[in-house]
């Protein structure tokens, strides 16, 4: 009786093995379809990749042209109240991303460059983002370079210090001494030089840095960073998704999730060497202040991969 009675019993633990085993499945089945369906950059990502999808399957274009602009808060003396959310741009850069040469380059524009457009005096191009928000932003900046810009893209500094906290923070080499302060914009950097890892403060004070510095030393430092922060990511696949999540904050809501996914892929095939950033040519003007120098802008363009045809009519004005 024993003898018959063995393989049954076997057969009964097996099953409940085998059925205990499938409920675990289930249950981590359903808690990874929980996280997909909660983390929005995942989801994209997996569809992409089951997809084979391209960045022009995506955004219907070869290559995508950005204003990027870095705004303070306008904050009272001492920094203690928030007088306007919309403020004048600390940083302003136009990208260019080419999907189809893996390339990414653009140009940076000095924020005392005047420039003027249709109903307003020409003034510090920096002014008109307190003035009329992102969109009036795009169009002055259009109508001074002679570009077409699909995208504006405002960054969130606070979201940026916690993103770099999220990797780790980066290292990069600080080229001189940084010392300045502005209690407004909540600003107290103090770096030392050489080669250093810097967390996510610091890493907004390095590539906000402007104190008896040029714009293209400051390009560089925004390119340095930059690269080692994309390294960075790339040696922690682990959190590549949270990166992601936080980098749409940063960003401003500017792309969705599954744009934003195919940026991250997209970024990952881009070299080094196909990262290119400069300057507008500017010439000194009245007051401090500073001109576009049209006699070299058309060809810094060019150099750039920004020239479109609007630049040809601008320039012949």
């Amino acid at each position: 009786m024993r003898r018959r009675g063995a393989p049954s019993i076997w057969k009964r633990v097996f099953g409940y093995v085998a059925y205990s085993l499938l409920i675990l499945f289930l249950l981590a089945a359903s808690t990874i379809a929980g996280y997909i369906k909660s983390s929005p950059i995942l989801a994209a990502a997996i569809r992409q990749s089951i997809r084979h999808e391209t960045p022009k399957d995506v955004f219907s274009q070869d290559s995508m042209t950005l204003l990027i602009l870095g705004c303070d808060e306008d904050l009272s003396y001492g920094g203690k109240k928030v007088l306007r959310s919309q403020a004048r741009s600390d940083m302003i850069l136009i990208a260019k991303l080419d999907f189809k040469n893996k390339r990414i380059s653009g140009v940076s524009i000095p924020r005392d460059t005047l420039a003027s457009t249709s109903g307003y005096r020409k003034q510090k191009i920096n002014a008109f983002h307190a003035i009329g928000g992102p969109d009036l932003s795009k169009r002055v900046v259009e109508d001074l370079l002679g570009i077409s810009i699909n995208r504006v893209m405002t960054v969130n500094y606070t979201a940026f210090q916690e993103m770099i906290d999220l990797v780790g923070g980066v290292e990069v080499f600080v080229p001189k001494k940084m010392d300045w302060e502005d209690k407004a914009a909540k600003l107290f950097i103090h770096l030392k030089p050489g080669k250093q890892v810097l967390d996510g403060y610091n890493a907004m004070c390095f590539v906000r840095f402007r104190h008896s510095d040029s714009d293209f030393m400051r390009q560089q430092r925004q390119k340095d960073l930059m690269m080692s922060f994309k390294d960075k990511v790339l040696s922690q696949p682990l959190i590549i998704n949270q990166v992601c999540e936080k980098a749409m904050e940063v960003l401003g809501g500017t792309f969705t999730a599954d744009e934003l996914v195919t940026l991250a892929l997209f970024s990952k095939t881009v070299k080094g060497d196909n990262i290119r950033m400069g300057m507008v040519p500017v010439v000194s003007a009245s007051h401090y202040n500073l001109e576009i120098d049209r006699s070299k802008l058309e060809e810094t363009l060019k150099q750039y991969y920004l020239h479109d045809s609007r630049t040809q009519a601008s320039n012949s004005e």
